[in-house]
Protein backbone atom coordinates (compact mmCIF):
# COMPACT_ATOMS: atom_id res chain seq x y z
CA UNK A 1 0.00 0.00 0.00
CA UNK A 2 1.38 3.67 -0.93
CA UNK A 3 0.42 6.82 0.63
CA UNK A 4 1.05 9.97 -1.17
CA UNK A 5 0.92 13.27 1.19
CA UNK A 6 0.89 16.63 -0.92
CA UNK A 7 1.37 19.65 0.86
CA UNK A 8 0.50 23.32 -0.54
CA UNK A 9 1.34 26.61 0.33
CA UNK A 10 -1.49 28.96 1.16
CA UNK A 11 0.29 31.89 2.37
CA UNK A 12 4.20 32.41 4.18
CA UNK A 13 3.38 31.04 7.41
CA UNK A 14 0.54 28.58 7.06
CA UNK A 15 0.82 24.91 5.01
CA UNK A 16 -2.46 23.00 4.77
CA UNK A 17 -2.33 19.20 4.38
CA UNK A 18 -4.75 18.02 1.08
CA UNK A 19 -6.01 14.81 1.09
CA UNK A 20 -3.72 11.75 1.10
CA UNK A 21 -3.95 9.16 -1.88
CA UNK A 22 -3.61 5.53 -1.06
CA UNK A 23 -3.81 2.97 -3.51
CA UNK A 24 -5.10 0.02 -2.03
CA UNK A 25 -4.79 -3.48 -3.72
CA UNK A 26 -7.56 -5.24 -1.97
CA UNK A 27 -11.65 -4.43 -2.34
CA UNK A 28 -12.75 -4.94 0.76
CA UNK A 29 -10.58 -2.11 2.11
CA UNK A 30 -13.09 0.03 0.69
CA UNK A 31 -16.12 -1.95 2.26
CA UNK A 32 -17.17 -4.40 -0.86
CA UNK A 33 -17.82 -7.93 0.39
CA UNK A 34 -18.54 -11.17 -1.49
CA UNK A 35 -22.09 -11.34 -2.68
CA UNK A 36 -23.33 -7.94 -1.23
CA UNK A 37 -24.95 -5.32 -3.32
CA UNK A 38 -23.09 -1.76 -2.74
CA UNK A 39 -24.41 1.70 -3.93
CA UNK A 40 -21.86 3.43 -6.07
CA UNK A 41 -21.62 5.81 -9.30
CA UNK A 42 -20.92 4.14 -12.41
CA UNK A 43 -19.03 6.52 -14.58
CA UNK A 44 -18.41 5.69 -18.69
CA UNK A 45 -17.68 7.43 -22.05
CA UNK A 46 -19.68 7.42 -24.20
CA UNK A 47 -18.80 6.37 -27.93
CA UNK A 48 -18.07 9.96 -29.27
CA UNK A 49 -16.51 10.20 -25.74
CA UNK A 50 -18.97 12.23 -23.39
CA UNK A 51 -18.86 11.61 -19.59
CA UNK A 52 -21.69 9.57 -17.78
CA UNK A 53 -22.44 8.82 -14.20
CA UNK A 54 -24.96 6.79 -12.93
CA UNK A 55 -26.24 5.29 -9.61
CA UNK A 56 -25.81 1.50 -9.83
CA UNK A 57 -25.70 -1.00 -7.04
CA UNK A 58 -22.40 -3.30 -8.00
CA UNK A 59 -21.40 -6.53 -6.35
CA UNK A 60 -18.11 -8.51 -5.54
CA UNK A 61 -17.69 -11.57 -7.23
CA UNK A 62 -14.90 -11.90 -5.52
CA UNK A 63 -11.46 -9.39 -4.98
CA UNK A 64 -10.38 -9.42 -9.13
CA UNK A 65 -13.86 -9.02 -10.15
CA UNK A 66 -17.34 -6.88 -10.11
CA UNK A 67 -20.27 -7.22 -11.42
CA UNK A 68 -22.98 -4.76 -12.80
CA UNK A 69 -26.47 -5.36 -13.75
CA UNK A 70 -28.13 -2.51 -15.59
CA UNK A 71 -30.87 -2.58 -18.12
CA UNK A 72 -30.16 -2.46 -21.89
CA UNK A 73 -31.69 0.91 -22.15
CA UNK A 74 -29.29 2.58 -19.83
CA UNK A 75 -26.84 4.82 -21.34
CA UNK A 76 -24.28 3.42 -19.03
CA UNK A 77 -24.64 -0.18 -20.61
CA UNK A 78 -24.66 1.15 -24.46
CA UNK A 79 -21.38 2.80 -23.18
CA UNK A 80 -19.69 0.08 -21.54
CA UNK A 81 -20.44 -2.06 -24.67
CA UNK A 82 -18.44 0.40 -26.41
CA UNK A 83 -15.68 1.30 -24.32
CA UNK A 84 -15.38 -1.99 -22.49
CA UNK A 85 -14.26 -0.11 -19.42
CA UNK A 86 -15.98 2.49 -16.71
CA UNK A 87 -14.92 3.52 -13.26
CA UNK A 88 -16.89 2.52 -10.77
CA UNK A 89 -16.84 5.41 -7.56
CA UNK A 90 -17.24 5.30 -4.02
CA UNK A 91 -19.20 8.01 -2.12
CA UNK A 92 -21.08 8.98 0.51
CA UNK A 93 -22.20 12.57 -0.96
CA UNK A 94 -25.83 12.54 -1.25
CA UNK A 95 -25.51 15.57 -3.54
CA UNK A 96 -23.39 13.42 -5.69
CA UNK A 97 -25.87 10.69 -5.74
CA UNK A 98 -29.37 13.07 -6.63
CA UNK A 99 -27.33 14.70 -9.54
CA UNK A 100 -26.32 11.86 -11.33
CA UNK A 101 -29.37 10.13 -10.53
CA UNK A 102 -31.86 12.87 -12.28
CA UNK A 103 -29.94 15.09 -14.60
CA UNK A 104 -32.60 17.59 -14.78
CA UNK A 105 -31.12 18.66 -10.95
CA UNK A 106 -28.48 20.63 -12.50
CA UNK A 107 -28.79 24.07 -13.80
CA UNK A 108 -27.77 23.04 -17.88
CA UNK A 109 -29.71 19.91 -17.63
CA UNK A 110 -26.34 17.81 -17.47
CA UNK A 111 -23.57 16.93 -15.31
CA UNK A 112 -21.30 19.45 -14.90
CA UNK A 113 -18.11 18.28 -16.88
CA UNK A 114 -15.14 19.53 -14.25
CA UNK A 115 -17.07 16.65 -12.12
CA UNK A 116 -15.07 14.61 -14.22
CA UNK A 117 -11.37 13.86 -15.24
CA UNK A 118 -9.50 10.76 -16.81
CA UNK A 119 -9.27 7.72 -14.93
CA UNK A 120 -5.36 6.61 -14.86
CA UNK A 121 -5.63 2.81 -16.64
CA UNK A 122 -8.76 2.48 -18.22
CA UNK A 123 -10.40 4.97 -21.13
CA UNK A 124 -13.02 6.24 -18.95
CA UNK A 125 -14.35 9.10 -16.80
CA UNK A 126 -14.06 9.32 -12.94
CA UNK A 127 -15.30 11.38 -10.50
CA UNK A 128 -13.21 14.29 -8.80
CA UNK A 129 -15.13 14.04 -5.58
CA UNK A 130 -15.44 10.34 -5.00
CA UNK A 131 -13.88 9.10 -1.85
CA UNK A 132 -12.65 5.88 -3.79
CA UNK A 133 -12.26 4.78 -7.06
CA UNK A 134 -12.28 1.13 -8.84
CA UNK A 135 -11.27 0.91 -12.43
CA UNK A 136 -12.91 -1.94 -14.48
CA UNK A 137 -12.45 -3.36 -18.08
CA UNK A 138 -15.34 -5.81 -19.22
CA UNK A 139 -14.27 -9.32 -19.22
CA UNK A 140 -17.94 -10.79 -20.06
CA UNK A 141 -21.47 -9.59 -21.12
CA UNK A 142 -24.62 -11.97 -19.68
CA UNK A 143 -28.23 -11.75 -20.85
CA UNK A 144 -30.31 -11.68 -17.89
CA UNK A 145 -33.48 -11.37 -19.51
CA UNK A 146 -34.86 -9.46 -22.69
CA UNK A 147 -34.66 -5.82 -20.79
CA UNK A 148 -31.31 -6.35 -18.85
CA UNK A 149 -27.72 -7.48 -19.12
CA UNK A 150 -24.93 -8.83 -16.59
CA UNK A 151 -21.77 -7.41 -16.59
CA UNK A 152 -18.38 -8.88 -15.22
CA UNK A 153 -15.73 -6.47 -14.83
CA UNK A 154 -12.23 -6.96 -14.15
CA UNK A 155 -10.69 -4.76 -11.40
CA UNK A 156 -7.77 -2.78 -12.94
CA UNK A 157 -6.66 -0.29 -9.95
CA UNK A 158 -8.47 0.69 -6.67
CA UNK A 159 -7.48 4.12 -5.21
CA UNK A 160 -8.93 5.61 -2.21
CA UNK A 161 -8.52 9.01 -0.17
CA UNK A 162 -8.18 9.66 3.16
CA UNK A 163 -10.85 11.90 4.36
CA UNK A 164 -11.96 13.06 7.33
CA UNK A 165 -14.16 11.53 9.59
CA UNK A 166 -17.99 12.57 9.29
CA UNK A 167 -20.53 11.41 11.95
CA UNK A 168 -23.06 9.52 10.38
CA UNK A 169 -26.57 10.86 10.32
CA UNK A 170 -29.36 8.98 9.62
CA UNK A 171 -30.73 11.60 7.07
CA UNK A 172 -27.96 10.85 4.72
CA UNK A 173 -29.58 6.92 4.59
CA UNK A 174 -32.93 8.12 4.30
CA UNK A 175 -32.02 10.49 1.27
CA UNK A 176 -30.51 8.21 -0.91
CA UNK A 177 -33.21 4.92 -0.44
CA UNK A 178 -35.41 7.79 -1.38
CA UNK A 179 -33.72 8.62 -4.69
CA UNK A 180 -33.02 5.09 -5.17
CA UNK A 181 -36.92 4.51 -4.99
CA UNK A 182 -37.64 7.37 -7.15
CA UNK A 183 -35.82 6.00 -9.99
CA UNK A 184 -38.22 3.02 -9.85
CA UNK A 185 -41.12 5.27 -9.32
CA UNK A 186 -40.83 7.14 -12.57
CA UNK A 187 -40.52 3.89 -14.45
CA UNK A 188 -43.57 1.96 -12.64
CA UNK A 189 -46.12 4.74 -13.27
CA UNK A 190 -46.04 4.12 -16.95
CA UNK A 191 -45.99 0.23 -16.40
CA UNK A 192 -49.14 -1.73 -16.46
CA UNK A 193 -51.77 -2.12 -13.27
CA UNK A 194 -48.94 -4.07 -10.89
CA UNK A 195 -46.47 -1.47 -11.37
CA UNK A 196 -48.92 1.21 -10.97
CA UNK A 197 -49.74 0.45 -7.79
CA UNK A 198 -46.19 -0.51 -7.02
CA UNK A 199 -45.42 3.03 -7.68
CA UNK A 200 -47.48 4.06 -5.22
CA UNK A 201 -45.89 2.19 -2.54
CA UNK A 202 -42.72 3.78 -3.22
CA UNK A 203 -44.97 7.16 -3.10
CA UNK A 204 -45.34 6.55 0.55
CA UNK A 205 -42.24 5.52 1.54
CA UNK A 206 -40.36 8.24 0.23
CA UNK A 207 -43.23 10.43 1.71
CA UNK A 208 -42.25 8.38 4.96
CA UNK A 209 -38.33 9.15 4.41
CA UNK A 210 -38.85 12.80 3.53
CA UNK A 211 -40.74 13.30 7.42
CA UNK A 212 -37.59 11.57 8.88
CA UNK A 213 -35.59 13.64 7.14
CA UNK A 214 -37.10 16.97 7.86
CA UNK A 215 -37.22 15.91 11.18
CA UNK A 216 -33.22 14.72 11.97
CA UNK A 217 -31.89 17.43 9.42
CA UNK A 218 -33.60 20.24 9.14
CA UNK A 219 -32.82 23.18 6.91
CA UNK A 220 -30.30 21.20 5.73
CA UNK A 221 -29.08 20.10 2.22
CA UNK A 222 -30.73 16.30 3.03
CA UNK A 223 -34.37 18.44 3.43
CA UNK A 224 -33.84 20.41 0.27
CA UNK A 225 -33.26 17.51 -1.92
CA UNK A 226 -36.32 15.68 -0.39
CA UNK A 227 -38.43 18.82 -1.06
CA UNK A 228 -37.02 19.09 -4.79
CA UNK A 229 -37.25 15.08 -5.24
CA UNK A 230 -40.81 15.48 -4.20
CA UNK A 231 -41.75 17.95 -6.63
CA UNK A 232 -40.30 15.96 -9.17
CA UNK A 233 -42.04 12.57 -8.38
CA UNK A 234 -45.35 14.59 -8.28
CA UNK A 235 -44.93 15.85 -11.48
CA UNK A 236 -44.03 12.36 -12.93
CA UNK A 237 -47.52 11.44 -11.19
CA UNK A 238 -49.15 14.58 -13.26
CA UNK A 239 -47.27 13.68 -16.82
CA UNK A 240 -48.56 9.65 -16.12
Amino acid sequence: MKIYIRLKKRCPAVLTLRLKVIQMSKLPDLGFSKGTIVETIVSSYSADGQPNAAPMGVIMENEQHIIIRFYNSSSTYRNILSKKCAVVNVTSDVETFYRTTFKEANPTGKIPLEWFEKAENVDAPRLRSAEATVEIALAEMKPIDEERTEAVCDVKLVKATKTVPKAYCRALFATVEAIIHATRVKAYLNGDEKQREQALKLLEIIKDYRVLVNRLAPNSRYAEIMSDLTKLVNSWRVES
